[in-house]
C-alpha cells in the first residue's frame, strides 16, 4: 500500500503586526502632517493630486474612532492656524493704518497747511531788507514742498491701498467669478471708474437681472398654475360618461346649438 506522500501547504491567516511609526506624535497636528516622511507614504508626495477616491463622508462612516479623532485633532488644529493668521493680518492692517495715519499727520499738519498759505509764485525784492527776508522763505517753503512731494505721492498710494484692502474685506464676492470678470471688462472701458463704482454699477445691474429672472418665473408659474386651473374647470364640466354638466338649462341651450344638435 502506498503511502500518501502529498504535502499540503498551510496558509498562516493571521494579520500583519502592525508597526507603530516612533516618528509620528500620538496626537499629530498640522505641522506634524507638513514633516510626514514621503519615503514611508507616498501618498503624501508634494506633487500628489489624488482622484477617484471614495468620499471623506463615506470613509467617516466606516473609520474607527480613533482615525475619526486624530481627524477632528486637525480640524481643531487647522481652525487655531487660520485664526492665527487672521489675527496677525489684523494686527498688521492695524499696524499699516497707524503708519499712514502718523505719515498724514506730517505731511498734511499744520506745517502742511501753512505751506499752502505762502505765495510761492510771488517775486520780491532783494534790495529790500523785508524782501530778502521773503525771498529767503519762499526759497525754503519750495525747498520742503519739493521734498515732501514725493513723500506725499507714496503717503496717496499706501492710503489707496488700505482702503482697498478694507473695501475687498467688506465684500468678499468681489472674487466671484459671477463679479469679478464684468468689473475687470467695466474698469477696462471705463478708465476713470474706481474699483468700487464698477463693483456697485455691476451689482446694481445683475441685481437688477436677477430680479427680471425672478418676476419672469413667477409670472410663468402664475400662467401654469392658472392652464391647470383651468384646464382642471373644464375636465369637471364632463361626466364619465364624456356628457357635459351644465349649471343651468341656457347653459345646455348654448352648447348643443354651438353642437349643430
Amino acid at each position: 500500500m502506498l503511502e500518501n506522500t502529498e504535502t499540503v501547504e498551510v496558509t498562516d491567516t493571521t494579520s500583519p503586526e502592525v508597526v507603530e511609526d516612533e516618528s509620528l506624535p500620538e496626537n499629530i497636528t498640522l505641522d506634524d502632517l507638513m514633516s510626514i516622511d514621503e519615503e514611508k507614504y507616498p501618498e503624501f508626495a508634494q506633487d500628489t493630486n489624488h482622484t477617484g477616491m471614495k468620499s471623506l463622508n463615506h470613509w467617516m462612516q466606516h473609520m474607527p474612532e480613533e482615525v475619526r479623532k486624530h481627524v477632528a485633532n486637525l480640524r481643531a488644529d487647522y481652525t487655531r492656524k487660520t485664526q492665527e493668521i487672521s489675527n496677525i493680518k489684523k494686527e498688521l492692517q492695524s499696524q499699516k493704518e497707524a503708519v499712514v495715519a502718523k505719515d498724514e499727520h506730517i505731511l498734511n499738519g499744520n506745517l502742511a497747511q501753512k505751506l499752502k498759505t505762502l505765495e510761492l509764485d510771488k517775486e520780491y525784492d532783494l534790495y529790500d531788507p523785508e524782501g530778502m527776508k521773503s525771498e529767503i522763505k519762499r526759497q525754503a517753503a519750495l525747498m520742503l514742498k519739493e521734498m515732501l512731494e514725493p513723500a506725499q505721492e507714496e503717503l496717496n498710494v499706501k492710503a489707496r491701498q488700505i482702503q482697498l484692502d478694507n473695501f475687498k474685506k467688506e465684500n468678499p464676492d468681489l472674487t466671484n467669478p459671477e463679479y469679478k470678470q464684468p468689473i475687470l471688462d467695466l474698469l477696462k472701458t471705463r478708465t476713470e471708474l474706481k474699483l468700487e463704482d464698477a463693483y456697485y454699477i455691476v451689482k446694481a445691474k445683475l441685481d437688477s437681472e436677477k430680479l427680471s429672472k425672478e418676476r419672469q418665473a413667477i409670472a410663468a408659474q402664475k400662467t401654469a398654475r392658472k392652464e391647470v386651473a383651468l384646464k382642471s374647470a373644464a375636465g369637471s364640466r364632463t361626466s364619465p360618461t364624456g356628457q357635459p354638466q351644465f349649471k343651468s338649462a341656457w347653459d345646455a341651450y348654448n352648447y348643443h346649438k354651438s353642437q349643430a344638435k
